[in-house]
C-alpha cells in the first residue's frame, strides 16, 4: 500500500535518485530509519526502481527505428532473451496482433542501424519478417526527462570506466561509491569524479521509476497513426498533453506517429483512442499493438496521473 510519505520519497527520488536517506529526512521532517524502511519496502515490492537513465541524444544515437517482427511462436522467448541483451535495443515488447514482437533500435549511424536490420538480425533463429520504420524524431520520451537537442553533434566524452559505471547504476542507481569503486577496482576519488562528470553532462539521470502494473495501470499499447502530414508537429503537441502517453516519435515509411501509452484497463484504452485520439484533426488512421509483455523498457518511465 502506497501512502503519502511513501508519495513525497518518490517525488524527491526522481529528481535524484542518490538524494541520501539522511537528507530526505530533513527534508521530510522524519527520522533516518523511517526513510530507510519505506524505500527498502519500495524497492522489495517492487513498486519502485531507482537506476540510472541513459541519455540517448547527449551518448550519440542519433539512428533510430521503430521495428515489427512475426516469429516462430515457439521460438519467441529465445529469440526475445537474444534481443533483450542487445545494449542498442531500448524497447523490446511481445504484443497481439500482425506482428509479434516490437523494438526500438537506437544506432549512432544510419550505417550501424542498417547492417543491424539487414544482416544482424536475419541471422536470428525463428525471426520471419521484418518490418523497420525509420524514426524521424523524438517528441516526448522518458515522460519529458531528457528533451531532444538536434544541436548535439559530438557526444561527450565517455571512456570504458564510464561505460563500467553507467552498467552498474542502471542496475542499482543508489549504489554506494565505495561498492561501485570495489566493484570495478578504480578509486573512489574516480568514481566521486566519474559520476559527477555524467550527471553534470545529462549523460545520465538517477531518479526513482514506478512500475506501473503496481500503480494500477495494467493495460499498454502501442500505436502507430497515419495522418495529415501538414499536420504532424501539431498532433503531436497535442498528444504530448496527455500523461496516459509517455512515447511520441514522427516516423517515415508507412506511417507517421508511433505512441506509447498505458491504461488502468483495456476499457479506458479503448475509449481513450476512440475519443480522444481519433477526434484529433487529422488522424485518419489508428492500428494498436497490445503488449503482452515487455522485455526490455528504457524509453519509458511511468508518470501517473495527478491525483484529483
Amino acid at each position: 500500500m502506497i501512502d503519502i510519505l511513501d508519495q513525497k520519497i518518490i517525488e524527491l527520488l526522481k529528481q535524484d535518485g542518490r538524494y541520501s536517506n539522511a537528507r530526505l529526512a530533513k527534508e521530510l521532517g522524519v527520522n533516518v530509519a523511517t526513510i530507510s524502511k519505506h524505500i527498502d519496502k519500495m524497492l522489495e515490492e517492487d513498486i519502485i526502481s531507482i537506476k540510472a537513465v541513459l541519455n540517448p541524444f547527449k551518448f550519440g544515437f542519433n539512428a533510430h527505428a521503430f521495428i515489427t517482427m512475426n516469429i516462430k511462436l515457439p521460438k519467441i522467448d529465445q529469440v526475445c532473451t537474444q534481443l533483450t541483451n542487445n545494449p542498442n535495443i531500448s524497447l523490446l515488447a511481445t504484443i497481439f496482433g500482425r506482428y509479434d514482437v516490437l523494438l526500438i533500435a537506437d544506432f549512432p549511424t544510419w550505417e550501424m542501424l542498417q547492417d543491424f536490420i539487414t544482416k544482424e538480425l536475419p541471422r536470428i533463429e525463428g525471426i520471419s519478417k521484418i518490418d523497420t520504420f525509420p524514426i524521424i524524431e523524438i517528441k516526448k520520451i522518458y515522460s519529458g526527462l531528457f528533451k531532444y537537442d538536434s544541436d548535439i553533434n559530438t557526444p561527450p566524452r565517455t571512456d570504458k570506466v564510464d561505460l563500467s559505471i553507467i552498467k552498474e547504476l542502471e542496475e542499482n542507481g543508489r549504489l554506494s561509491y565505495v561498492d561501485l569503486a570495489n566493484k570495478l577496482n578504480i578509486s573512489l576519488t574516480t568514481v566521486s569524479r566519474r559520476v559527477a562528470y555524467l550527471k553534470k553532462e545529462e549523460i545520465i539521470q538517477i531518479t526513482a521509476i514506478r512500475n506501473p502494473s503496481k500503480w494500477g495501470y495494467l493495460a499498454n499499447a502501442y500505436s502507430v497513426l497515419h495522418v495529415d502530414l501538414s499536420k504532424v508537429n501539431v498532433i503531436c503537441a497535442n498528444l504530448s498533453a496527455y500523461p496516459e502517453i509517455h512515447l511520441i516519435m514522427t516516423l517515415m515509411s508507412g506511417f507517421e506517429i508511433l505512441l506509447g501509452m498505458h491504461f488502468h484497463s483495456p476499457e479506458v484504452m479503448y475509449e481513450f483512442i476512440v475519443d480522444k485520439i481519433a477526434q484529433i484533426d487529422g488522424v485518419s488512421n489508428i492500428e494498436t499493438f497490445i503488449c503482452a509483455e515487455t522485455r526490455k523498457r528504457a524509453y519509458a518511465l511511468f508518470e501517473p496521473e495527478k491525483e484529483s
